[in-house]
């Protein structure tokens, strides 16, 4: 039994699930908020109640300094988090995949003088700066809706993070059509689409798999890493005097960026939050172990005496 894929995707289905039916699970409305509040018990004991509250019964998650709570705003935001990575991801991998099978299938074999990949070059500029730089000045207070603005994250991360699927899918294109079974099917007269078709996407497609989840993980670790920058999946609101950022979609990098604040006291407004992305990302790391394993066992020739 494949531990890892079994655990990383019962975290994933959970969670897709948590993110598809919030409406349905949420203890509270969206807009309910704790108002500070003073109760005298049968004693005649007075007790305060005000925002932030820490969990408990009422609030399983407890509330953010405003008395929202953090359990409704976690399921809110999933859909964001957790579709628009997913959507990255693959998006990455099918145009980056898809370029790079053609291109190294077609590359001309033996070239006289070993030609530099620019993709690879592109590789090493930093996809946080680039994404940075080109969205801040339009996520702040931006009159885009939400949606709109996600899905123009979405086009810039998709489009910085294809040269590095393009370059891996190319040059393990190169060494399959190498292989004997391609080489005989080229002097059996076989076209070039029935070879890309039948000899070399069946080798690949577990590639393409395990690339997805790994571009996922990658897309969420951007997500985090713009969120400590004021940068939002969906956009950020700053309120000043004092200035503050907040997120316009509950996004969780955007809760975890938003309450970095609260690292020394009322601590659940960051840790819970940041426990949750956490073990989103772990779930896609198991499930990218657990598939490696998996094809490793698969293709693993035992040995024979």
């Amino acid at each position: 039994m494949n531990k890892s894929l079994t655990i990383g995707l019962a975290i994933i289905v959970l969670m897709t699930l948590g993110a598809l039916l919030g409406g349905y699970l949420s203890p509270h409305d969206l807009q309910d908020q704790l108002k500070i509040e003073y109760i005298v018990d049968d004693q005649g004991k007075g007790t305060v109640i005000a925002p932030p509250a820490p969990p408990g019964q009422r609030y399983p998650f407890g509330t953010d300094k405003y008395g929202y709570d953090l359990l409704t705003k976690l399921l809110d935001g999933a859909k964001y988090t957790l579709f628009l990575s997913f959507g990255i991801g693959f998006a990455r991998v099918f145009i980056g995949g898809l370029i790079g099978m053609l291109l190294g299938y077609f590359r001309e074999r033996q070239p006289e003088k070993q030609p530099t990949d620019s993709w690879k070059a592109l590789n090493g500029i930093p996809i946080f700066l680039i994404t940075w730089l080109l969205l801040i000045g339009i996520s702040i207070n931006s009159a885009l809706s939400p949606p709109q603005l996600s899905l123009l994250l979405a086009f810039v991360l998709t489009a910085v993070g294809i040269p590095s699927v393009l370059s891996t899918i190319k040059d393990k294109t190169i060494v399959l059509r190498e292989r004997p079974y391609v080489l005989a099917s080229e002097s059996l007269g076989a076209g070039h689409w029935t070879i890309v078709r039948s000899h070399l996407f069946p080798f690949l497609k577990e590639s393409f798999l395990i690339l997805i989840v790994q571009e996922i993980v990658l897309v969420l670790t951007l997500f985090g890493q713009l969120a400590i920058f004021n940068l939002f999946v969906g956009g950020t609101t700053m309120y000043m005097d004092p200035p503050e950022y907040h997120s316009r979609t509950n996004e969780w990098a955007g809760l975890i960026g938003q309450a970095r604040g609260f690292l020394y006291t009322k601590q659940w407004i960051l840790f819970i939050p940041l426990a949750a992305y956490v073990l989103l990302i772990m779930g896609f790391q198991l499930i990218s172990n657990g598939l490696q394993q998996r094809y490793n066992r698969i293709y693993a020739k035992p040995p024979h005496l």
